[in-house]
């Protein structure tokens, strides 16, 4: 074995490594790692064939390692040669397939070819629905994998491309909603974070819809390829009434439970007046944060949490969907950061997603909670915002009028090399809509400051290699 080990290191430190999209050299502990990968792989080859199942897992590790140190080609060979021998051993459509192809879609994506990646995407569709032998949670799990590509692509694909990437997002994902509901029934709580999933993408479909261009076309279409093109208001309304009904689901989800849940209930409420605010809907969410603040009241919150939850203005859609006031609240803290040695001040925190669908978080769960603690490519700003106010500005080549959105800002400091005019920076401030700040459930006027992470794709912004 450590002979083994020696030549496999040996082989890899020859061959060539190159950087890919400005990749640092590895660490010796990568180098310890893929040394370690190949040579469990030949140890395996050794005592099975070339041609056993029990090399999938190896061919598998080794892959993963290879894609972490973007050595694209390699890893798509690794994991073909583990799909063969996947086909050989049980056939063609086999499950043990899927997390390979998963696999595949992912280091596609990882080197930029999204030719293969949704060639490869289409197909593992085809494999879910037609070929599946267990309908169970790793299918619902999978499907969310699937879902997320997708959304992975509207960022990183052509644009011309993100139409389709929303239509089979929300398409993948509904499929597993039906899934869930018929495997679990429709109270169970697992299905939550699947229904807020879907409509956070209702919200990236409007800011889409609006923005023009070939998505917002692709998105009044009234059906892929049509010409025949709806109204921009009426698809918006759509898109409003849709999410509506998904938050209809998560009140049906605790309120007709065998143990309905008051405390859930009021925070749907909370979810449903920042649904009417980012509708322009500035009566129906004052009204519902009042029921929101009562019912939390009702079912036991301590005043004082209630009142920490609303004491601040808050960027919404929310992140995540909290069922209790008392993880809401963490969550909150959690994304308040502190700027300055002495006297700091603390900062709300927002970090935007993509240069293709600026002034939004990330809607894939594992990305959105962590990049609003980066330290780089950052602005400050000091905000007013008047409660539910409405505000018409000039947007997106367009005049317009939404609620809830800052009245008055100040750009405090940047943190960029090449930043853009104060005017460009102002503007993608000014683009976020607002939770506001609530006293006993009534909308408040108040100030704030916020860090703003601009996406590290945008290529009108540059990091500062020292803040």
């Amino acid at each position: 074995m450590k002979k083994q080990l020696t030549i496999a290191l040996l082989i890899f430190l020859a061959g060539p490594l190159g950087p890919v999209y400005g990749q640092s050299e590895p660490s010796l502990d990568s180098l310890d790692e893929i040394a370690l990968s190949r040579a469990l792989l030949n140890d395996q080859q050794d005592r099975f064939g070339t041609l056993d199942s029990r090399l999938i897992e190896p061919l598998e590790q080794l892959a993963d390692v290879l894609m972490q140190l973007n050595q694209f080609d390699e890893a798509h060979s690794i994991l073909d040669r583990a799909m063969q021998i996947a086909r050989v051993e049980d056939g063609l459509y086999t499950e043990i397939q899927r997390p390979l192809l998963e696999k595949k879609i992912e280091n596609f994506a990882n080197r930029g070819d999204w030719d293969k990646a949704r060639e490869n995407m289409e197909h593992l569709l085809w494999l879910y629905t037609n070929k599946s032998l267990h309908v169970d949670q790793v299918l619902i799990d999978d499907l969310l994998v699937l879902s997320r590509s997708h959304l992975r692509g509207l960022a990183e694909d052509n644009s011309a491309w993100q139409g389709y990437h929303f239509r089979q997002s929300s398409r993948i994902r509904w499929l597993a909603l039906g899934v869930a509901e018929n495997l679990w029934g429709k109270t169970d709580e697992r299905l939550v974070p699947i229904i807020y999933e879907q409509l956070r993408q209702f919200h990236l479909q409007t800011i889409a819809l609006w923005r023009g261009g070939s998505t917002s076309y692709s998105l009044r279409q009234v059906a892929p390829g049509s010409s025949i093109m709806r109204d921009r208001s009426d698809v918006n309304e759509s898109f409003y009434l849709t999410g509506m009904d998904l938050v209809d689901n998560l009140f049906s989800i605790y309120a007709e439970s065998e143990s309905p849940d008051p405390e859930a209930i009021a925070m749907t409420n909370v979810y449903l007046a920042d649904w009417h605010i980012l509708y322009n809907k500035p009566q129906a969410a004052t009204e519902t944060y009042r029921q929101a603040y009562q019912g939390l009241l009702a079912s036991g919150v301590d005043a004082t949490l209630a009142n920490e939850l609303f004491s601040q203005p808050m960027v919404i859609p929310d992140i995540e969907f909290y069922a209790s006031v008392e993880t809401a609240v963490a969550a909150q803290r959690n994304r308040m950061v502190t700027v300055g040695k002495e006297n700091s001040e603390v900062y709300l925190s927002f970090s935007e997603w993509s240069a293709a669908l600026p002034n939004v978080r990330s809607p894939i769960p594992s990305n959105a909670a962590g990049s609003e603690a980066e330290n780089s490519n950052f602005a400050l700003f000091s905000f007013s915002l008047a409660g539910v106010n409405k505000v018409s500005r000039w947007h997106s080549h367009r005049f317009s009028s939404t609620v809830s959105m800052i009245q008055q800002a100040e750009l405090l400091a940047h943190y960029l090399q090449s930043p853009p005019e104060e005017s460009r920076l102002l503007e993608k401030l000014n683009s976020l809509t607002f939770r506001p700040k609530l006293v006993e459930g009534g909308p408040q006027q108040a100030t704030g400051r916020i860090k703003y992470h601009f996406a590290i794709d945008d290529p009108s912004t540059s990091l500062n290699v020292q803040p």
